[in-house]
């Protein structure tokens, strides 16, 4: 309850009062969007949900209502009274191709029927409800795809000159030092083996430190000063160990995606003596760190878990989204509905003996089960026309801090790519939501350089 008293007092007084705050000084406005930057990575403590259902299993439970919501509420708000924002993008790049999604998600919540399915006896145990409502929960995702495009919409537009990189950068450097000090804590004092942090699962942890890394060694490379290389390098540096520490492979492997990426694409154009230093460093750290973890890896990778075996079950789910889009091709069975199909009748089709109830693992085909192939079209529309837009900034040769923190987070999303096609990352709040703002650097920083600057004031 105390959580709701404070939600509303935030809500009515805090977010008036950040408006008229931030309209005054710019100094206030950079806190507020360093804030909703850094606190995606402490969902749990800075959020709520309405309408909760705890026990579904799916990435949304209720109609979230976070911190960093407010956040992009009080720079909404702001920037449409500051001069300095006009004229504000209403409808910025890849605004239809978002749209489409959300059309197809509300086609598809429309062509659920019926409303609710019931619980079996067998999952009573894990669902204290009598009937699985999949009219509501297609309406928890929706809501937050809407809020992940208003946040988007958001930074697009707070991104117009270079003073706006600063408090996105140290948002980033923030949640990277908070999330390392908590999974390093986590492993080496209170004695947690494989740890989570605040993301809930090492999976989920891994994917949106791998995020984090790749935007944090692209504006490394950039950086001319070497100290200030050098602290971005250790946090960079902190993301990895903080992946190790969450012993996943395919997290390990999406933050080496991410960093080579981003070496890629911004090595030859800060062809330097200190970042010839900074990666070779980097590259000693990095072994050093691989050959003292590499009993507990090993032990996880090849004595603890047999990789065949583990794909075999991320197969079988998606077996089950191959079963839901062949009864239901064009719309899928509603988004956030996997669960309850799977435990209505798919897992006992593709295997009696696959425990029921967990969502396909691969993001794609998830999508497939839950918004059939219509649904897969739109999602992957929406990724296409993200790349062909920001894409070509990977290849601009400018040596800006804009350009490089472009390239850090398209690189990111790349990584967050890889690792959903084995985890669920891709879908939970923390990583989606720190998709979109990266999906909005991406987009803005091309929207920046490709249209003249509006005039700036105080």
């Amino acid at each position: 309850m105390d959580k709701f008293v404070i939600f509303y007092l935030a809500l009515l007084v805090g977010v008036p009062a950040g408006i008229a705050l931030s309209v005054a000084s710019r100094s206030v406005r950079d806190g507020v969007f360093t804030l909703m930057v850094a606190c995606t990575c402490i969902p749990d403590a800075v959020g709520i949900n309405f309408i909760s259902r705890e026990f579904y299993r799916a990435n949304t439970r209720g109609f979230e209502i976070t911190l960093f919501d407010l956040c992009a509420l009080v720079l909404f708000g702001a920037m449409l009274l500051c001069r300095d924002y006009r004229p504000f993008r209403w409808i910025p790049a890849l605004s239809g191709p978002f749209l489409l999604y959300v059309l197809v998600i509300f086609l598809s919540w429309l062509a659920v029927s019926p409303s609710r399915l019931e619980v079996p006896d067998a999952a009573a145990y894990l669902v204290p409800y009598e009937w699985f409502e999949i009219k509501l929960y297609p309406l928890f995702e929706l809501t937050k795809v809407l809020r992940g495009f208003f946040i988007y919409l958001v930074v697009v537009n707070y991104l117009r000159d270079e003073r706006a990189l600063r408090p996105l950068l140290t948002g980033v450097v923030l949640a990277a030092l908070l999330v390392t000090y908590i999974a390093v804590t986590d492993r080496y004092v209170v004695g947690i083996h494989r740890v989570s942090a605040t993301l809930g699962h090492p999976n989920s942890l891994c994917t949106y430190m791998a995020m984090l890394g790749a935007v944090l060694f692209a504006a490394c490379l950039q950086r001319q000063s070497l100290p200030g290389s050098l602290l971005l390098g250790a946090v960079t540096a902190g993301c990895g160990l903080t992946v190790i520490l969450a012993i996943s492979r395919g997290g390990l492997a999406a933050y080496m995606l991410g960093l080579f990426l981003v070496l890629a694409g911004l090595f030859h154009r800060h062809l330097t003596f200190k970042n010839f230093l900074v990666v070779l460093v980097g590259l000693v750290i990095a072994t050093l760190a691989l050959a003292y973890a590499s009993s507990t890896l090993l032990g996880r990778f090849v004595k603890e878990q047999d990789v065949s075996t583990d794909l075999d079950y991320r197969r079988f789910y998606n077996a089950e989204a191959k079963g839901m889009a062949a009864d239901h091709p064009l719309l899928g069975v509603g988004m956030g509905n996997f669960s309850a199909y799977s435990w209505d009748r798919y897992a006992a089709e593709v295997d009696p003996l696959l425990p029921p109830g967990t969502p396909a693992h691969n993001n794609w085909y998830l999508t497939l089960g839950e918004l059939g192939w219509l649904g897969v079209a739109a999602l992957g529309f929406l990724w296409f026309r993200f790349y062909q837009f920001s894409g070509r900034l990977l290849f601009d040769r400018s040596r800006g801090a804009a350009q490089a923190l472009a390239v850090g987070a398209i690189a990111a999303t790349v990584a967050c790519q890889l690792q959903s096609l084995l985890q669920l990352g891709y879908r939970q709040s923390p990583i989606y939501f720190m998709l979109m703002i990266l999906m909005g650097v991406g987009v803005g920083v091309r929207q920046w350089h490709s249209t003249p600057a509006p005039a700036t004031g105080s």
